[in-house]
């Protein structure tokens, strides 16, 4: 009885993907109403001068009736292929649903120095926070990263996109200088919020790779690229390569009036977090906690596995087919 449930459960299991096919369902009697027909015809009569003779001969074989059987059931299978039965599986997980993530690089020459080191051997400040940050595009699938580089002035290297692999390697392409010597912070900031955007409902974060809180140039100030920010709601996260740690204090330079904020107060003034890394571990555990301070969503699935069956009655009926015609075949040497 379990047998027999279990069969009748996975049969209303099936799905049928083109169901119309089976409207060809008929078409699978054919065979039959072709071999009634041929025994239902009249036999010849002729006149024979041995009457008596044949009145005794044994009766003529009929036709075998095993090939119509086969080919009939054969369509039958082919007509179930045709309409495609199938099964459905688990449930398939959705792709989770990022933010966007604005990257800004600092290029000035103090990212020159060899104070780091990368897999057991001395790199540059640079080059490990471009190995690091292009890991972390890499296992942020569903974000969507942009990337601003800035020395003396900032640039736009890549507008947000969901191509991880081609942030990590337009990060990888920055050379130290190659926007001028000194550091536009505010700058910086300024074209990475222009770049912002809600995806998914998420507000964007801003992460800053720099080794030193000062801005020296630029205009626009950090106090005024900070006070966007948090007009915007944009979080900023400020991560600090060097040996000293920023003091949290504000600071004033000729090129701006007013005091401004160094890398913690920015973090703290946009509701961010401030991370001193003084080594390529320090920095990986920086980005890790930033990961999970801005999760990605995880939408329930909504789409399930689809496990194809049409294969399984094409071959029977491929076999059956077969099977007719080597029945026909046997039935008609044996006439002979």
């Amino acid at each position: 009885m379990s047998a027999w449930a279990d069969l009748t459960s996975g049969l209303a299991a099936l799905q049928w993907a083109q169901p119309l096919a089976l409207l060809l369902l008929p078409l699978s009697v054919l065979p039959l109403l072709a071999a009634r027909q041929s025994e239902a015809a009249p036999a010849p009569q002729l006149l024979h001068p041995d009457l008596h003779g044949l009145l005794q001969a044994p009766l003529p074989r009929r036709k075998p009736r095993l090939a119509p059987v086969l080919r009939a059931l054969a369509l039958l299978a082919f007509v179930l292929a045709l309409a495609q039965p199938q099964r459905e599986g688990a449930w398939i997980a959705a792709a989770p649903e990022g933010r966007d993530i604005l990257v800004l690089l600092d290029t000035s020459l103090t990212m020159s120095l060899h104070d780091l080191t990368w897999a057991g051997k001395p790199a540059s400040r640079l080059a490990v926070a471009q190995r690091v940050f292009a890991d972390f595009a890499r296992a942020r699938q569903g974000d969507r990263f942009a990337l601003v580089a800035f020395g003396s002035h900032a640039a736009t290297l890549l507008p947000p996109t969901f191509d991880a692999r081609a942030a990590g390697q337009m990060a990888g392409l920055l050379a130290v200088g190659q926007l001028g010597p000194d550091t536009a912070l505010g700058d910086a900031i300024a074209l990475g919020l222009r770049q912002a955007g809600a995806l998914h409902g998420l507000k964007p974060v801003l992460i800053l790779y720099t080794d030193g809180g000062q801005s020296n140039t630029g205009a626009i100030s950090p106090a005024d690229a900070v006070a966007l920010a948090r007009h915007l709601g944009v979080r900023i996260y400020t991560v600090e390569v060097g040996t000293t740690p920023d003091p949290g204090r504000p600071y004033t330079v000729p090129a701006y009036a007013g005091p401004q904020p160094d890398l913690r107060l920015i973090a703290e003034a946009t509701g961010g977090r401030f991370y001193f890394a003084a080594s390529a571990g320090a920095q990986q555990a920086a980005v890790r906690d930033i990961g999970a301070l801005n999760p990605r969503l995880h939408p329930p699935p909504t789409r399930r596995a689809v496990q194809p069956l049409f294969l399984w009655p094409l071959l029977a009926g491929a076999a059956l087919w077969l099977l007719a015609m080597w029945a026909e075949g046997a039935a008609s040497r044996s006439r002979k």
